[in-house]
């Protein structure tokens, strides 16, 4: 058995060793989210895409989604919300899918815009807990779609 000391010494290397490498996993995370986000959600300008979504009109070049598109269309939704519906409070996310798999809302994008539009497009469904006991005012629908400048709200579904 070793002495008192040495195990507290060995016990005090071992924590900060510990403690050493999950600050550097820590700090490595950070630095990856931060390099490999996209544009939109390193401050992205809602005022500007609102606009934009009030206008209706449909994206004039909207890229191809990433893997992760439809998680970071409904983040970028849920940010631009207190701005398309003033005064409905925050925003929670209700459902997030492609144009193509969401329903009678996706077959609105294929028809307002077409196919190409239809398939670079995210339809996020939102819900305002604010407005609540009213069923229409406490939800929200928006289309979503990646451009040159991040993912922008271009249309509020009405």
């Amino acid at each position: 058995m070793e002495p008192p000391a040495r195990r507290r010494t060995t016990i005090r290397r071992r924590l900060l060793t510990t403690t050493a490498v999950l600050a550097a996993c820590a700090a490595g995370g950070l630095v990856s989210a931060l390099a490999f986000a996209p544009p939109a959600t390193q401050g992205g300008q809602p005022q500007r895409a609102a606009a934009a979504a009030v206008l209706g009109r449909c994206p004039s070049h909207p890229l191809p989604l990433p893997p992760e598109a439809v998680a970071r269309a409904a983040d970028q939704a849920r940010i631009q919300a207190p701005v398309l519906y003033r005064g409905s409070g925050l925003a929670v996310v209700v459902r997030s899918a492609l144009a193509p798999y969401a329903g009678p809302r996706g077959s609105e994008v294929s028809a307002q815009c077409g196919a190409r539009v239809v398939r670079r497009t995210v339809v996020v469904d939102l819900f305002f807990p604010k407005m609540l006991p009213s069923a229409s005012l406490s939800q929200g629908t928006v289309f979503v779609s990646l451009s040159g400048t991040g993912y922008q709200v271009w249309e509020v579904a009405h």
